[in-house]
């Protein structure tokens, strides 16, 4: 699928692989397949914790460090370190004064780790049956209906653009401008039967208490309602046809939303590559017309 405007580098980390290639031959076997996954997986290693990455391959933790230590980091830590500066210089980015990154403290590093579990979640549960469901139904439904309340209305409203760039008829609903409007049933002047329609409902904790009778509303009157919200939410498998959780407690003052605007993006993604042609013609289109306003 076309990746809208983006024209940045892809990054490589070939010093790396060349470290675990050279290291391969001589490595214990559960090291040795620990390293072949690694070298298979490099451009995503920076998404693993030590847990994850033994879990993925069937080795112990001990087994993750002792072979980090071999390649040279101290750890996990080490490894992202290493990572992040490879990805500073790739992008043309200047090395700090001193040549090195300050680091990180240790409240810093849990938050992230937290941060990298949470996408690592989201990333699982986008080969799931809940994700095909949701992603399905916002596909194939006549028009699609987008909304979010108090601290993620923002992240609703950015979700509708973007996928009304993957898809057709998808408008942003707020209850509290219209009223509902939108909703009053046609009588004979054409537009989507409710029944051909699908409300995409975001919601993190405290819950907003229009989510839960929005959500009501829709199913009443025969729409289809998919939710993607946080993992306190309780409620949202009684009122949705397929929910997604995104991990939000990382440590922050408040809770992150870096899991549920990754979810959302997997989404939008999901739903673009369900399309007959991948989305293509539209982002196409999309980018023709922005730039004859000179939007960019």
């Amino acid at each position: 699928m076309s990746e809208g405007f983006a024209s940045y580098p892809t990054v490589s980390f070939a010093e790396l692989a060349e470290k675990i290639d050279a290291a391969l031959p001589g490595l214990p076997t559960q090291e040795a397949r620990l390293a072949q996954f690694m070298l298979l997986n490099i451009d995503k290693l920076a998404l693993e914790t030590g847990r994850t990455l033994a879990a993925k391959v069937g080795v112990s933790e001990v087994t993750v460090g002792r072979l980090l230590r071999r390649l040279g980091c101290d750890g996990m830590r080490g490894l992202k370190a290493m990572m992040r500066e490879q990805y500073s210089l790739s992008a043309g980015a200047r090395p700090m004064a001193g040549g090195e990154a300050p680091a990180m403290n240790d409240r810093l590093e849990r938050v992230l780790g937290a941060e990298i579990d949470a996408l690592h979640s989201i990333f699982q549960q986008a080969g799931s049956n809940a994700f095909r469901e949701l992603t399905k139904r916002l596909a194939e439904a006549q028009g699609v209906y987008v909304t979010g309340f108090q601290s993620v209305r923002g992240i609703a409203e950015d979700c509708a653009r973007r996928l009304a760039i993957a898809r057709p008829n998808v408008r942003y609903l707020s209850a509290h401008d219209s009223m509902l409007a939108e909703w009053l049933l046609p009588s004979g002047e054409g537009g989507d039967r409710p029944e051909d329609t699908c409300l995409l409902l975001i919601d993190v904790v405290p819950y907003a208490r229009e989510s839960q009778d929005l959500a009501r509303i829709a199913r009443d009157q025969g729409r289809r309602c998919v939710v993607v919200t946080d993992e306190y939410c309780h409620w949202a498998k009684d009122v949705a046809d397929a929910v997604l959780h995104a991990p939000s407690r990382s440590g922050l003052f408040l809770e992150s939303t870096v899991g549920i605007v990754s979810a959302l993006n997997l989404v939008v993604d999901g739903v673009a590559g369900l399309q007959d042609d991948g989305g293509r013609q539209r982002i196409d289109q999309w980018k023709l017309m922005a730039r004859d306003v000179r939007l960019f």
